[in-house]
């Protein structure tokens, strides 16, 4: 199992799917982390909205090939830079909406957004430590429909100052 403590990049990335899971179901305290945290694709699932064929390449795109951080003290999702910034989320603590587990769950509110883009939306992390957070990305629908895939979230440095 992947130690959060050690490496985190690497270790998660060479998890398989299995073993994310049962990471992510582990008990562990929610709280809402501060700074901003560098994004790591990890892997897709087998679900409907992981296989969707709009989302998907759209997704392989901004989550998998581009470089993006999510900040939670501004309570938003950027790439590049802070100014390329959207998705304002409010975060909530509780029952997980994919996993038998509590989780940070995003809800969005973004007012640059279309309302119904907003309701769409819709992602939980798991905070490991004060440095590293494992997440399930997707889409506002049921456990086994709406989550797409698993990412990492390790602390940065240089973008919480």
């Amino acid at each position: 199992m992947p130690d959060p403590t050690s490496d985190p990049i690497r270790q998660f990335s060479q998890a398989s799917v299995d073993e994310l899971e049962r990471q992510y179901r582990e008990p562990r305290a929610v709280s809402v982390p501060r700074g901003a945290f560098r994004g790591v694709h990890l892997g897709w699932l087998d679900t409907p909205a992981a296989h969707h064929p709009v989302l998907r390449p759209l997704e392989e795109l901004f989550f998998a090939r581009l470089p993006w951080w999510v900040d939670f003290d501004r309570r938003r999702w950027f790439w590049f830079h802070r100014s390329i910034s959207v998705a304002h989320f409010t975060p909530s603590a509780g029952p997980s909406r994919w996993r038998d587990t509590d989780a940070l769950r995003l809800l969005y509110d973004d007012r640059h957004l279309p309302e119904r883009a907003n309701q769409f939306l819709y992602d939980e992390v798991k905070p490991l430590n004060d440095d590293v957070c494992l997440g399930l990305g997707g889409i506002s629908d049921r456990r086994g429909v709406g989550e797409q895939f698993f990412f990492l979230l390790v602390r940065d440095r240089a973008r919480s100052a």
